[in-house]
């Protein structure tokens, strides 16, 4: 990638920095990753009757600590999404059109990305 004259990067026309945003996704993201474990948890003990499978715990059956896996992480996505969405709308962002919406999804898969 060749940089222009002077060697510094500027960013595309249309995408400007939202640093409100940031901040705000980041606080949607932090809730969202509190509540889909608190959720998970809670669905793992009323399905299950016993707490959910410890990661440090070699003990409990591979089948019960795969299966608290793939339920925690199917919580965690509709979470994620449900709540990133309807903070998008809150501050705005769904009016603004399709760059604006990427960039939504693209915070909500690095916030998920990074549990």
């Amino acid at each position: 990638m060749r940089l222009p004259p002077g060697g510094r990067r500027t960013q595309p026309k249309g995408s400007q920095m939202n640093v409100g945003w940031k901040v705000v996704s980041a606080g949607a993201g932090i809730v969202s990753g509190f509540l889909a474990n608190k959720i998970a948890d809670g669905v793992w003990k009323a399905v299950v009757g016993r707490e959910h499978p410890q990661e440090d715990d070699y003990t409990e059956p591979l089948r019960d600590a795969l299966v608290f896996s793939l339920v925690s992480a199917v919580v965690g996505t509709v979470v994620n999404q449900l709540i990133m969405r309807s903070t998008a709308k809150w501050y705005g962002l769904d009016k603004l059109g399709k760059d604006m919406g990427e960039d939504v999804a693209a915070a909500g898969r690095a916030v998920s990305a990074g549990k």
